[in-house]
């Protein structure tokens, strides 16, 4: 990658490393996550074949391509084999895997999850961001259940939950300040009496 200048070609490795981090950013930081959003943001896989170049720019960019974008979090394994969009093929780089700091995963509460809270804890805890799509598909048909595994989760920075919360809207918010609290904190377990009268309802069946 070079410019011709009238005296001499200008390479890629020549500029300012400040002015190079700006390159990587735009090549590599895609927008938001957004479910609903049209599949125009390739540009981030399109760049990645420039991580090959040399050593330096892959120390310099990689940082950015997985630490700066949210990943899709495997449906049964979670943090291991995330995707950055669902289009595209997964993460299999052990190596890499650490330097995703931000997830978005999509939690079913009408159906057993294929996972335990010690996996979930392992998977989430200490993330910079974590988005949690809450997912059912009956209008205030079950209750907070699933959610539970995720009691575990600690030192997170940023926690979003959205979706299908509506009867226990106060448990939501209760679990966010859990996953955002520091490490090791012990929490006194959610009240039932501060359930939503759908959730309360929906326990009569579990």
């Amino acid at each position: 990658m070079a410019v011709e200048t009238a005296s001499h070609p200008t390479s890629l490795m020549d500029l300012p490393v400040e002015i190079r981090l700006e390159i990587y950013q735009h090549l590599f930081h895609l927008p938001a996550f957004n479910k609903f959003a049209r599949a125009n943001d390739t540009s981030a896989i399109v760049h990645a074949g420039l991580l090959l170049a040399n050593r330096q720019i892959n120390a310099e960019a990689t940082p950015l391509l997985y630490s700066d974008n949210t990943f899709l979090a495997h449906p049964t394994l979670l943090a291991s084999f995330p995707r950055l969009r669902a289009r595209y093929g997964p993460v299999k780089e052990s190596a890499v895997l650490p330097r995703i700091r931000r997830f978005h995963v999509e939690v079913r509460l009408d159906c057993d999850l294929p996972y335990d809270q010690a996996a979930v804890t392992k998977s989430f805890s200490g993330l910079d961001e974590l988005s949690i799509d809450v997912v059912q598909s009956m209008y205030l048909g079950v209750g907070h259940r699933n959610l539970n595994k995720f009691e575990g989760v600690r030192g997170v920075k940023r926690v979003h939950i959205a979706g299908s919360t509506t009867g226990f809207e106060e448990y939501v918010r209760w679990l966010e300040g859990v996953m955002q609290s520091e490490p090791g904190t012990q929490v006194e377990d959610f009240k039932p009496s501060q359930c939503g009268w759908s959730d309360r309802l929906a326990r009569v069946h579990y």
